[in-house]
């Protein structure tokens, strides 16, 4: 696990929660920082940082999680939700279209936007909160 910098790019993304179904869009948090956490329940590496996110995204209200949850069903995810205690808006990419506009390399990936929305900073693989907390920083550092 590495923290990358990231490309400086914006990012806007927006679409429907798989657990909730209400619609969720990085637009309605303008001015925070926000970590876009791209999972599956079906993936292993998803799997071994899912508790550390939960905690990460109590301890930091300032910044909001939004997962992207891939090529995966509602169920699934309802289910992940619930066995590792996710509160955290998803957005649902079951053909893996809004991944890839997002240069999705491999499983889970996490991206950590400053609060204008541009890339700050990038973790490809599972990480853990010392990851997670390096990547805000840098986030909050491009603000």
């Amino acid at each position: 696990m590495s923290v990358s910098a990231g490309s400086g790019e914006r990012i806007d993304l927006s679409g429907t929660d798989p657990v909730t179904g209400k619609e969720v869009s990085l637009a309605a948090f303008a001015g925070k920082p926000v970590v876009i956490n791209i999972w599956a329940s079906w993936c292993t590496g998803c799997r071994q940082e899912a508790r550390d996110l939960a905690e990460f995204a109590r301890k930091h209200p300032e910044a909001q999680l939004v997962g992207l949850d891939i090529q995966d069903t509602k169920s699934g995810a309802s289910d992940f939700y619930r066995e590792f205690g996710w509160s955290h808006p998803s957005i649902f990419d079951p053909s893996g279209k809004l991944a890839a506009r997002l240069g999705l390399q491999g499983l889970p990936t996490t991206i950590f936007l400053d609060a204008r929305h541009r890339e700050a900073a990038r973790i490809i693989g599972a990480t853990n909160r010392d990851g997670l907390e390096q990547g805000l920083e840098a986030a909050k550092r491009e603000s």
